[in-house]
């Protein structure tokens, strides 16, 4: 599975990638990336992995600086998660 949040005009969000661990190293995750990327021409596609960097990188995304972050309240305490 693979998600990808877009604003619908210039900017992406990749997230949630994940392949079942006896499926992994057989494309399905580059498949997903391209697939969701050709969705989103024209826009700027951003992720943040700690352990996929040579993966993202064969798809050609380049390492950028750290982004900013804030969290109202206590993370993952929401009605969503109730």
């Amino acid at each position: 599975m693979a998600r990808l949040l877009s604003d619908g005009v210039c900017n992406a969000y990749l997230i949630d990638v994940w392949t079942m661990s006896s499926y992994r190293r057989q494309g399905i995750a580059s498949t997903l990336v391209r697939m969701l990327a050709e969705q989103v021409p024209g826009q700027h596609i951003g992720l943040q992995t700690d352990d996929a960097q040579a993966l993202y990188e064969s798809l050609g995304f380049k390492p950028q600086p750290e982004f900013w972050s804030l969290v109202v309240g206590r993370w993952l305490d929401n009605d969503a998660n109730r």
